[in-house]
């Protein structure tokens, strides 16, 4: 007779095998693709998290997947370590059979995410393994790219470990195109857009085809300051999220806490509907979110968090954007010569027959003395702040730092006097290293003060505001070039980064790059192209409209030709030149000529229009103004920080008040001359 243990288990009997997790297995289906025409685009979305027990398990879900990352990278790390110290094996059975003995690929790493989250127990409780296999394959991408060379044969180096405040973003999962059940993502928008509006919309009815053809300056939206968080129906005794039509919302299920949910706050300003409207009015063309955070100190604790949606459409273009491209000027070509402090633009009518008094404009895009200066303040400001966080560090690790040779002298002075050694609270000179340089205690372990989180968030957010206010200004700048000289033009295929390192933190007053970049993303919108022609066979600063090819050195800025008696600034010259290239293969730089008909019209037109290739000092309407006329210098409207100042060109070699090593005069300088001494 078999007895009964006390747990219930016949005595003597087998025990039973482990039962292996299910897995989905390799899918056999055909993976969705985003077709071809299917554009993408990303709106920004704001999250409510104002409520204190949803931005507790916020944070906590930031905490895990910050642990799960760090331990993936230092996975990922030592894995390589050992590839690379492997090198007898990689030669006898091959790399491909040590990448899979130490699991360097994508399921090794993954299923390393996997084990962690298991193994950890109270990680579950905040993210799914959803999370963390996303998480696994943006780690892999580090290892890919640092084993694998790209199409240019370059690798990216050794995989890091991230830090705390470097970790700004959670990747999201796709919604799947394929199956035709409901399955849920790790983040999900749900609501409608006019559920969003009949609950928080100046007129709730008012419907949201109406609310897009609504005034420009009127605000359709009034958000409460803290938006309620929605409650979902209820269906078969659990939550029905698919069946909500409320207020938009962002969903994060499947945590054993329950749903995590976070309202979602519009931008309600006059004239944002429309854009709006054009990304959550069909959530069928909802595809991943993505939840980032931005350090704000002025937000509780410190971050402000987003849900980045991307949406299976084309980017938002206001009306008023579509009607200027389309009015855009066609049968013209341009030319622009850019350098590091200014841009200049010309054009012409492509045709070479039309009469030589026909359309020749000229545009000269600069940064005005008051933009200039207010760039010098944030400067200052900047370098202020750099100051104080350098202070604030020194203060709170003063052990990490050697004094400076003026405090090490005064305590030497001290000693010899017998004198007490006095306290350094701030020590100014270089921190404590060895042999090779390297800090004997790494940065991100130092001690960091409340003042210092509150100056680097202060300094982070202005960098960030300026630098989509620059774009925002180059962009402008673009679509008023394109107006006035068509999608059509031509520049020198030049690398601003060699321009970054001869003139180093100058070229950011003008940002060339940026607003090349602009002017390329403006021309292809409006239907033409941005050319570029190699330096080598045009020689555009160094050409004439006869023909007449001469070198001038950087400093002379305006063209005087001997031959022809052309005199013409030598910028707007060389963007003339420009308007004159062909390129036989638009891709390849090296292909582009100077057209001898073009040329030949654009020397009837100089000669006809001689004010037109003269830089203006007079007021002028810009390109974009009614009442523009041609053959005249118009200046752009400025483009950002897009100067040039009063001063020598950059060009010009540096003089006794140029460049780094020039001496500042503390006091007036004295001459026995009486009329030139300078009264202090």
């Amino acid at each position: 007779m078999s007895g009964i243990s006390g747990g219930g288990e016949p005595v003597g009997s087998a025990v039973p095998e482990p039962v292996a997790p299910k897995r989905r297995g390799k899918s056999k289906g055909k993976n969705w693709r985003r077709p071809v025409d299917v554009g993408v685009s990303v709106i920004r979305l704001e999250l409510d998290v104002s409520d204190p027990q949803a931005r507790a398990r916020v944070e906590k879900q930031w905490q895990a997947v910050y642990e799960l990352r760090r331990a993936l990278q230092r996975d990922a790390r030592d894995r390589v370590d050992a590839y690379h110290a492997a090198y007898r094996e990689r030669r006898g059975a091959g790399p491909k059979k040590v990448r899979e003995r130490l699991g360097l690929s994508r399921k090794g790493i993954e299923a390393a995410a996997s084990r962690h989250v298991d193994d950890s127990r109270w990680m579950r409780a905040h993210i799914t393994k959803a999370v963390a296999l996303h998480v696994a394959d943006e780690v892999w991408n580090t290892i890919d790219r640092h084993l694998f060379p790209d199409t240019s044969g370059k690798r990216h180096g050794r995989p890091r470990v991230g830090g705390w405040w470097d970790f700004t973003r959670i990747p999201g999962r796709a919604r799947s195109h394929t199956k035709t059940t409901k399955t849920w993502e790790s983040w999900r928008l749900v609501g409608t857009l006019q559920g969003h509006f009949d609950a928080y919309g100046v007129d709730p009815g008012l419907t949201v085809a109406e609310a897009v053809l609504a005034p420009a300056g009127e605000s359709l939206l009034a958000q409460p300051k803290q938006v309620p968080t929605p409650v979902a129906p209820i269906k078969n005794g659990r939550a029905d999220w698919w069946g909500y039509d409320g207020p938009l919302t962002v969903v994060f299920t499947g945590l054993p806490g329950g749903d995590l949910v976070l309202p979602v706050r519009l931008p309600q300003g006059a004239g944002a509907f429309p854009r709006v409207a054009h990304y959550l009015a069909d959530p069928s063309a909802w595809h991943k979110i993505d939840l980032v955070r931005v350090e704000d100190r002025r937000a509780p604790d410190r971050w402000r968090y987003y849900a980045h949606l991307m949406v299976l459409t084309p980017g938002y273009t206001a009306d008023s954007t579509l009607a200027r491209r389309a009015a855009a000027p066609v049968g013209r070509v341009g030319g622009v010569d850019g350098n590091v402090s200014n841009l200049a633009a010309v054009s012409m009518p492509s045709s070479p027959t039309e009469g030589p008094r026909d359309g020749l404009r000229a545009d000269y895009v600069t940064v005005t003395d008051e933009q200039r200066r207010a760039a010098e303040r944030a400067a200052k400001k900047a370098r202020d702040r750099q100051r104080a966080l350098d202070r604030s560090r020194r203060s709170a690790n003063a052990d990490q730092y050697h004094p400076s040779a003026r405090q090490q002298a005064r305590a030497d002075r001290r000693a010899a006097a017998g004198l007490a050694p006095r306290t350094v609270d701030i020590p100014t000179g270089p921190r404590l290293s060895n042999a090779a340089g390297v800090p004997s205690r790494a940065y991100r372990k130092d001690t960091l003060t409340v003042a210092y989180r509150r100056t680097r968030a202060d300094h982070a957010a202005d960098a960030r505001s300026a630098a989509q206010a620059k774009r925002a200004r180059a962009a402008q700048a673009a679509a008023n070039i394109v107006a006035a000289h068509g999608p059509v033009i031509v520049t020198e295929h030049v690398d601003v980064r060699a321009w970054a390192r001869s003139w180093g933190r100058s070229i950011r007053v003008f940002s060339p790059g940026m607003l090349l970049a602009a002017l390329r993303m403006e021309c292809e919108k409006t239907g033409g192209a941005l050319l570029r022609a190699a330096t080598g066979p045009t020689a555009l600063s160094q050409h004439c409209v006869c023909g007449r090819r001469e070198r001038k050195p950087l400093t002379q800025r305006v063209h005087r030709c001997p031959g022809c008696g052309l005199v013409a600034d030598r910028d707007l010259l060389a963007a003339a030149l420009a308007a004159c290239v062909t390129l036989t293969d638009p891709d390849d730089p090296t292909t582009a000529r100077i057209d001898p008909e073009l040329l030949a019209a654009l020397a009837r037109r100089a000669a006809a229009q001689q004010e037109a290739l003269h830089r203006s000092t007079a007021p002028a309407p810009g390109p974009s103004t009614p009442g523009g006329r041609d053959g005249s210098h118009h200046p752009v409207a400025p483009a950002g920080d897009h100067v040039e100042g009063t001063g020598p060109h950059p060009g010009t070699a540096p003089g006794p008040t140029q460049g780094h090593g020039r001496r500042r005069r503390t006091r007036p300088r004295t001459t026995n001359r009486p009329d030139l001494r300078v009264n202090s």
